[in-house]
């Protein structure tokens, strides 16, 4: 009988402390799950004026730049993707840009990235950046972005995704403009 005492007594402790662990792991973030937003791609809204011959926009692939690989939406310009979610605890938007290798000496002036987040009140653009391989030797590899988004914290927003043609002066340039999205994700911290 005492031995069944201290059994239960000691799984007691231990139930407690896990419960306290997995407390003290949400409470910095250390459950949040990262949202995959390529995964969501399906139930994000799409918009585009491309019709060039070839890959049809919003297409998935993994796709190696400089050696780096990752799971990427082709979104030629003028095109935006948005997605709604809520977003986590010190929640940061990471993704990754750039322009495929058939691009990079084919005629052309570039693409322009842009994101933004809307809470349904206002919109703040966080990126804006034109990625141009025929000209700089730096835009022929992937680019990245992290992006605080803390002050959304909990709330729904819309997370933007928009690729225009070349400098922005000049936008009517779209020749090879392939443009890429890599792995956009929202990680909570």
């Amino acid at each position: 009988m005492l031995d069944n005492k201290k059994i239960v007594a000691g799984l007691a402790v231990l139930a407690v402390v896990v419960a306290a662990a997995a407390f003290w792991m949400l409470r910095q973030g250390g459950g949040a799950v990262p949202i995959d937003l390529v995964a969501q791609l399906d139930d994000a809204q799409k918009q585009t004026t491309w019709t060039e011959p070839g890959d049809a926009p919003f297409t998935v692939s993994d796709v190696t730049l400089q050696g780096e690989t990752h799971r990427a939406i082709f979104a030629p310009p003028f095109s935006r993707i948005r997605w709604k979610v809520e977003v986590p605890r010190r929640g940061t938007l990471e993704l990754y840009f750039g322009m495929r290798e058939d691009a990079w000496e084919a005629e052309g002036n570039g693409a322009q990235f842009r994101v933004g987040v809307s809470d349904g009140r206002t919109y703040e653009e966080y990126l804006k950046e034109v990625v141009n391989p025929q000209a700089r030797e730096r835009d022929r590899r992937w680019l990245s972005a992290s992006i605080d988004l803390s002050a959304y914290e909990g709330q729904l927003v819309e997370i933007n995704l928009n690729t225009d043609p070349g400098p922005p002066r000049d936008d009517r340039d779209r020749r090879n403009d392939f443009a890429l999205w890599g792995e956009p994700r929202l990680v909570g911290r």
